[in-house]
């Protein structure tokens, strides 16, 4: 009796852990997980990025943005041939990467692209430019990532980094 008892308990348990992981894998399509996800405060900014889209700024000019407003940023101690990021760790808590995306407004789409991060999530990168965004910056028009250690730089809608000081 004791042994049917514990083989019930036994398949009820691995059934709920069946039915457990196959919940959590079907999340519509979504590549993006809480494993893969920057570990930061912002790693709920980072994976809502969607579209990208450009703004003016009053200090740096016409600038590329996320869909909330937040200033996207290049790190100078990334390559752009090949694209490759740098920015991990320490680094990714302050900086989180913007996901790729294909949705832009005042941008060539011709600009964009994506590189695969270590953990193997796929970063957008613009002209070649793995872009970011700054946790310090907590509201739309913030520009407070620009040029933090003279080597966060906004961008242009051409792609190009605005080496303008921080205003």
């Amino acid at each position: 009796m004791k042994i049917h008892t514990r083989v019930a308990s036994a398949a009820a348990i691995m059934l709920a852990v069946a039915a457990l992981a196959t919940a959590c894998s079907s999340g519509g399509g979504s590549t993006t997980t809480a494993a893969s996800a920057p570990a930061s405060s912002d790693a709920t900014a980072a994976a809502a990025a969607g579209a990208v889209s450009t703004s003016s700024s009053p200090t740096l000019g016409t600038i590329i943005v996320n869909e909330a407003g937040r200033t996207l940023y290049a790190f100078d101690k990334d390559t752009t041939s090949p694209a490759m990021s740098n920015c991990y760790t320490d680094c990714a808590a302050k900086w989180p990467a913007v996901p790729a995306t294909t949705t832009v407004k005042g941008i060539d789409p011709s600009l964009l692209g994506s590189v695969t991060r270590k953990d193997g999530t796929k970063q957008l990168t613009i002209k070649n430019h793995p872009v970011y965004l700054f946790a310090g910056d907590q509201a739309a028009g913030d520009t407070k990532g620009q040029a933090v250690k003279g080597v966060w730089h906004a961008l242009t809608p051409q792609g190009t980094e605005i080496k303008t000081p921080k205003a």
